[in-house]
């Protein structure tokens, strides 16, 4: 069955964080890997939780999807090669390990395990059979070896992707029962639980000796309903983008930015350079300042251009602080404008704020100028 939506900026614009799903993490400064769960919640119980348990066990960082809709939560399902919710990016970005907890169908009791990462999946593989659980390899659809399956977008492009049968996930609550009131109460969880956990916790613990679990560990697991911890609905935002335009550097490679202030003006740039309809991916994204381009040079036109400018960042960049906007109708006759827009991080101090974007708009929505 193929996913409702493309990618996180469309289900965002569909679904509301918070009623209709949650994001849950936690980054761990000295972590080496990750646990993560992008389909959790509802969508494929429970993998949030076991994510959250091993991440909090093991003093690895973690990341959770969870869908909460009473009912319908496969909607919210995105694919592994295609999740692209900004937040997990910030999770997987310095890590070397992860491992990628999904559920599949089927009433038996069987693992399929994925990933590039052969070396701690093969630990994990024998590590889970000798703790009596079956281990199969995965069919080519569910196996996680694209580079682009979110499991694989670490530091070391090598991750493991765990996918459960429903049967197993079953044999994990008392009565098998996987609704969110049941796998949101660890009273209800099995010995099986903890025994599968304990296994895959102890081969990430052999593979890498760094990340053995620390009894003196104070970072509790906090999926539940109520965990929200990130808003952000620009569509692949992550530790390292692409410089635009378009360039190479020095070694002949892609040329990219790491600095996340630049970073930002960079994505503020193109949602106000946008004009909707241009980006195939998302045709809602970018303002409508082009709107302006050809009215006579009256008091509305500045009116109408902050008022599109604002909107936009509102909708593509939440997480920004605009600190001011400035257009400017250039030349009303040839279709000009000039907008100069003030932007920052919530977690920039307002004496630090210096990210300031200047670039010219023209007829048909091209960009002059801007130093990003």
């Amino acid at each position: 069955m193929s996913d409702t939506y493309s990618s996180y900026a469309d289900l965002a614009a569909h679904q509301t964080l918070g009623t209709d799903y949650l994001i849950s993490s936690r980054v761990v400064p000295e972590a080496r890997g990750a646990h993560i769960a992008i389909h959790g919640g509802g969508i494929e119980a429970p993998t949030t939780q076991l994510a959250d348990y091993c991440a909090a066990t093991q003093t690895s960082s973690f990341y959770s999807f969870q869908g909460i809709l009473s009912s319908g939560n496969s909607t919210l399902h995105i694919t592994s090669t295609r999740f692209d919710e900004p937040t997990i990016f910030q999770v997987l970005r310095n890590v070397e390990w992860t491992v990628s907890w999904h559920g599949t169908s089927g009433s038996d009791q069987t693992t399929y395990l994925g990933g590039l990462d052969t070396e701690l999946g093969a630990a994990i593989k024998d590590r889970l059979t000798a703790a009596g659980f079956t281990v199969s390899a995965s069919p080519q659809e569910i196996d996680g070896n694209d580079p682009l399956n979110i499991a694989n977008r670490n530091s070391r492009g090598q991750g493991v992707q765990l996918e459960l049968s429903r049967g197993l996930r079953e044999s994990f609550y008392v009565g098998g029962s996987l609704t969110l009131a049941s796998i949101a109460d660890p009273s209800r969880r099995t010995d099986l639980f903890y025994t599968y956990a304990s296994a895959v916790m102890a081969a990430v613990a052999e593979t890498w000796p760094q990340s053995r679990p620390d009894a003196g560990s104070t970072n509790q697991p906090v999926a539940g309903t109520e965990t929200v911890t990130s808003v952000a609905g620009y569509p692949g935002a992550g530790s390292v983008q692409m410089r635009m335009p378009f360039q190479l550097d020095a070694m002949g490679r892609v040329a990219v930015i790491t600095n996340p202030d630049k970073m930002l003006v960079q994505r503020s740039r193109a949602v106000v350079a946008t004009v909707p309809g241009e980006y195939v991916g998302e045709p809602a994204f970018g303002s409508n300042v082009s709107a302006a381009l050809f009215r006579p040079s009256d008091p509305i036109a500045p009116a109408i251009l902050a008022e599109a400018v604002r909107d936009a960042m509102a909708r593509w960049e939440p997480g920004a602080v605009i600190t001011e906007i400035r257009p400017v109708v250039n030349d009303d006759q040839e279709g000009i404008v000039d907008v100069e827009v003030g932007v920052a991080l919530t977690t920039t101090p307002a004496a630090e704020v210096e990210q300031t974007e200047s670039v010219r708009i023209v007829p048909g929505g091209r960009v002059v100028g801007g130093s990003l």
